[in-house]
């Protein structure tokens, strides 16, 4: 898995680094917010190299990116003393109860043993009041197969890679969005939740590539 991404990720995925779709998705996380905003400390899980922090717009003054493998960031983000980077595991979050007003997953739960418990790690960090933004790819919805396979999937067979991208897929894919999207509804049941689809804005998993939820919670746990 860990070869896959580093060998073929950025010529065969449609939303590697600096493309279209990864730039698409990234603004659509951060469309509520804008530089009147103000999450001082942020945490980010499944940050891989920090390629989301580009696009935060609102302010901070700590944000700590993490993910399995402790991220290495490049140097305009390790040059900003703001901005530190950890390894962490989104299932057991080594941080007290509280500590971040905003919490950030991209792409995320479909890939972990337990969304649910990565949702109650998210919220047990973040602060009453504070917020957790969640993209979610809509797999195995129609819209995202023929958009995978248009994009990502041709590439992958140009380059003779098809059937091991589709293994890639099986295996690291693992997590379904209706069964995400209902263990999110059970974890932020207390909490107000907000859903916003790309690119028609209905709600339906068959007519959208992805969703972003944004949870503000509540004091209730």
């Amino acid at each position: 898995m860990a070869d896959w991404y580093g060998e073929h990720y950025s010529s065969v995925t449609a939303t590697a680094d600096g493309s279209v779709f990864h730039t698409y998705m990234h603004r659509a996380m951060e469309r509520r917010y804008g530089p009147q905003a103000s999450f001082p400390r942020v945490l980010e899980v499944g940050g891989n190299r920090g390629e989301h922090i580009p696009f935060v717009r609102h302010q901070f003054t700590d944000y700590l990116v993490t993910d399995l493998r402790l991220p290495v960031l490049p140097d305009q983000l390790s040059a900003d003393s703001r901005i530190r980077a950890e390894a962490c595991d989104v299932l057991s979050i080594p941080q007290r109860d509280g500590t971040f007003d905003r919490v950030i997953a991209t792409c995320l739960l479909h890939h972990v043993d337990s969304p649910l418990m990565a949702a109650r790690e998210m919220r047990r960090v973040v602060r009453p009041g504070g917020q957790i933004t969640i993209l979610l790819p809509t797999d195995p919805g129609l819209a995202y197969r023929v958009g995978k396979a248009v994009t990502s999937g041709r590439a992958a067979r140009r380059a003779g890679l098809g059937d091991r991208y589709k293994l890639i897929g099986a295996i690291d894919h693992r997590n379904h969005f209706q069964s995400i999207k209902e263990q999110l509804r059970y974890a932020f049941r207390p909490d107000t939740v907000g859903v916003d689809w790309y690119p028609f804005r209905l709600p339906s998993m068959s007519l959208n590539a992805f969703a972003v939820f944004t949870i503000v919670t509540s004091s209730v746990s």
